[in-house]
């Protein structure tokens, strides 16, 4: 099974795919090619539009990218009617032109019959019955959906940290992190080991499925996804949302079914006093397969063919 890979440099998007591909298990060996996309959008439609094709000899089975940069090569690159072009992420142009799309279900109103959804951002499924006891604090940054206090979220991390003192916590900081929180994080001395990934990467994903228990900053929405996809239980600090948006209606949507716990401030006897609570998450959901899906409906398209 030959597969094209056209890749734009994002790690997000490349990050997408590659699970895909790990997930892919064809009866033929897989022999992935990776193209490196470095034309801009616009070049590329104008090649697109002048019918100028790319000199290859051979076809592949499958092409596949994600990105707005890898849309119009990947479509220049069909030469063969047994070819199958997929998109991971919705297309900037020409959706209708690729046999597949993969994307999250919050991007469609409607969903066309080349598409398939998936909810949230796309993680492989990770199932450990051994679970350490082991809490996460992963916390994202400033973004265009919430609104990043610091002194509340402090707050809400020691409010936890009592909760469960049973547990080694540890906290996750990201590159959107404002200084501040950081510096905070250093003085309040909590009861919890900090990983600052701008001076010390440490990888986070063994973490995720080791950890019995994860909180997360809602703006944080692949790490939210990754963590559902993952044994153990994920809750959501409470952060103010700056408006409605697809986000955090999709954030709201695995809170009101109980996907995720949440912490949530509230007035005492409609007093000025504010206390925190927390709401648990639904004790039987299974971790999410979103990935998996994705990979059942790839080979499908792939048996269809001629």
């Amino acid at each position: 099974m030959k597969i094209w890979w056209f890749k734009d440099s994002k790690i997000g998007h490349e990050k997408q795919v590659k699970a895909i591909l790990d997930c892919l298990d064809f009866e033929d060996d897989l022999e992935i090619k990776e193209i490196m996309v470095t034309n801009s959008i616009w070049y590329e439609l104008i090649l697109y539009f002048l019918r100028i094709k790319p000199n290859r000899e051979s076809s592949p089975d499958l092409i596949i990218g994600a990105g707005a940069k890898t849309t119009i090569p990947m479509l220049r690159h069909k030469k063969d009617v047994n070819t199958k072009v997929v998109s991971v992420m919705k297309p900037q142009f020409f959706n209708s032109k690729f046999d597949l799309i993969v994307a999250p279900r919050h991007d469609f109103n409607e969903i066309p019959r080349n598409v398939f959804t998936y909810m949230g951002s796309m993680a492989k499924a990770n199932i450990n019955l051994n679970l350490e006891n082991i809490g996460l604090l992963i916390v994202g940054g400033k973004n265009k959906h919430y609104e990043f206090n610091n002194d509340y979220l402090i707050s809400q991390i020691n409010f936890v940290i009592s909760l469960f003192p049973e547990l080694k916590w540890i906290i996750f900081n990201s590159r959107r992190t404002p200084e501040r929180f950081n510096r905070s994080i250093k003085k309040n001395e909590l009861e919890a080991q900090f990983i600052n990934v701008v001076e010390n990467f440490e990888p986070l994903d063994g973490y995720i499925s080791r950890a019995k228990i994860r909180f997360i900053t809602p703006d944080s929405v692949n790490m939210v996804f990754e963590s559902l996809s993952s044994s153990g239980e994920t809750y959501l600090f409470d952060m103010k949302r700056k408006g409605k948006n697809k986000i955090t209606k999709l954030i709201d949507e695995i809170k009101s079914n109980s996907f995720v716990g949440y912490l949530k401030e509230n007035s005492i006897d409609n007093s000025s006093i504010k206390k925190i609570s927390l709401k648990k998450p639904n004790q039987y959901h299974e971790p999410f397969a979103e990935v998996e899906k994705v990979v059942f409906e790839i080979k499908r398209l792939m048996d269809l063919r001629a």
